[in-house]
């Protein structure tokens, strides 16, 4: 076999080019830092467009489109590639819930004052950063990873319990139409919680297959 031929197949087998560790982390840092825009937007008032959010999203979605390449043109994986395309593409949708948000909000042009926003907003950046650390951890620390992931899991049951005392206080004021409005955008930040639970929930299952 030529030396070319023989040093491009030892490349793509063990080359720093197929560090899927590192591709994951680097993306659950982006959307960590999508849902702190997202939380950011919320507390200053959520007026203007955010465009940091939506920039940032599309930014997640490149990576993952180069990670899903990777896979692709890789002969070998640390773990099991449909299980990094899942982990990859759960995360995606964490970032796209955060945008969805954005727009809903944009759109029935809701505003966090008097409501349980806030609150939601740093509820998601919590879990974000629980799966952040736990991706970190991955080929590190096992134990400190399904920690973490196990923190992110119930990022679902903190939004949970923070809608279901949102919305009775939402409906002791006297506008329908704010009541309509904001309680779409508190199901849709619900929704995002479910999401960085359903990460955490297929990260705890591929660090059981790890160990």
């Amino acid at each position: 076999m030529p030396d070319k031929v023989k040093s491009s197949w030892f490349s793509r087998l063990v080359g720093p080019e197929n560090d899927f560790y590192s591709m994951l982390t680097e993306q659950a840092k982006i959307t960590l830092e999508g849902v702190e825009a997202l939380e950011i937007w919320i507390n200053a008032g959520s007026l203007d467009r955010c465009q940091t959010v939506r920039d940032l999203e599309h930014k997640a979605d490149a990576h993952k489109l180069r990670l899903e390449k990777m896979l692709v043109e890789s002969l070998i994986t640390p773990i099991d590639r449909e299980d990094i395309y899942d982990l990859s593409h759960r995360l995606d949708e964490v970032i796209n819930s955060a945008k969805r948000t954005v727009r809903e909000m944009e759109a029935l042009q809701v505003t966090a004052e008097g409501t349980a926003l806030s609150k939601m907003a740093a509820s998601l950046v919590d879990g974000s950063r629980a799966l952040l650390v736990s991706f970190t951890n991955l080929n590190a620390d096992l134990s400190e990873a399904a920690n973490q992931a196990s923190l992110a899991r119930k990022t679902d049951n903190k939004l949970d319990k923070l809608y279901r005392k949102a919305m009775p206080e939402l409906f002791e004021i006297d506008d329908v139409k704010r009541i309509m409005k904001t309680g779409e955008v508190y199901r849709t930040m619900l929704a995002s919680g479910q999401k960085i639970e359903y990460v955490g929930e297929k990260l705890s299952h591929v660090i059981v297959k790890m160990r």
